[in-house]
């Protein structure tokens, strides 16, 4: 019997879906306890749909949600041209704690990777690992070809201080490779 789930919808999602994000990063104490110290603030959702690095405008930012009918199942921040132009930062990528385990964090990255085609100057994608959830982020990151760039700056919320250390992987444009045939 084949266990892999059915490919879910994945649509881009605003500030007016924040109530089904936030249950998502509640349903994921984990992650938030590891990276902050503290679970999820009751604003997070609100800050993940809302914030910016400096100087990125509005429109470089889109943020995904994996759906399970009404349930908000994954959910993934991008920065695209950040922080350089032909780069795709994501900031967050979290499935449900009830739904890990499921091949949906790659089929949310997969839904990244696709919508990277429709910006053709993007060659890298870039994610942060903070120290504190190596233990748990690194290898679903290295099981979808990232690999450490040497990359290290402080990390702190409150009094939770560590390193976030940046990862990469290239990415090949499908439209790139049908000209070269």
């Amino acid at each position: 019997m084949d266990r892999q789930p059915s490919k879910l919808p994945v649509t881009r999602i605003s500030i007016e879906q924040a109530g089904c994000l936030q249950l998502l990063m509640e349903s994921n104490p984990g992650y938030s306890q590891r990276v902050t110290g503290a679970g999820p603030a009751s604003d997070a959702a609100v800050q993940a749909l809302s914030a910016l690095p400096p100087k990125v405008q509005a429109e470089q930012k889109i943020d995904l949600g994996l759906w399970e009918g009404e349930e908000l199942a994954g959910f993934a921040d991008l920065i695209v041209g950040w922080p350089r132009l032909n780069t795709v930062h994501i900031g967050l990528l979290m499935v449900d704690g009830a739904r890990q385990g499921r091949g949906l964090g790659k089929q949310i990255h997969e839904t990244v990777l696709t919508l990277i085609q429709d910006h053709p100057s993007i060659t890298a994608c870039r994610i942060s690992i903070v120290d504190t959830n190596a233990a748990e982020a690194e290898p679903f990151w290295k099981s979808l070809g990232y690999e450490p760039t040497g990359e290290i700056s402080n990390y702190g919320v409150g009094d939770k201080q560590s390193c976030a250390r940046t990862w990469s992987r290239p990415v090949t444009s499908m439209r790139k490779e049908n000209l070269d045939e």
